[in-house]
């Protein structure tokens, strides 16, 4: 017979540093212009271009893992909070106190 062993903290704090990759994606997208503009200072309009195109769909795909990301760390953040819950209940029906 397999036991799953699960640690609430280690799972709580995978969500939150989860959140926190998220918000340094957040900030590279923010500063996309700056990427932009530093391609057309170059003074090729093809490199401008290409620069701009690939940001585009590189942003547009990051959101999406952004907003999955998002998800994720809410759902273990809240699986982390339930499993630390249940522990508590069981050792206190248990008579054994908090574990």
């Amino acid at each position: 017979m397999s036991y799953v062993e699960v640690d609430p903290q280690l799972v709580r704090h995978t969500g939150v540093r989860l959140r926190d990759a998220v918000a340094v994606a957040r900030v590279v997208i923010g500063r996309r212009g700056e990427l932009t503009g530093l391609a057309a200072d170059a003074g090729h309009p093809a490199l401008s271009d290409a620069v701009e195109t690939f940001l585009s769909r590189w942003a547009h795909g990051l959101g999406c893992l952004m907003d999955d990301a998002d998800r994720l760390a809410s759902m273990l953040a809240d699986a982390g909070r339930v499993y630390a819950d249940v522990e508590t209940s069981i050792a206190s029906a248990a008579g054994g106190g908090v574990p």
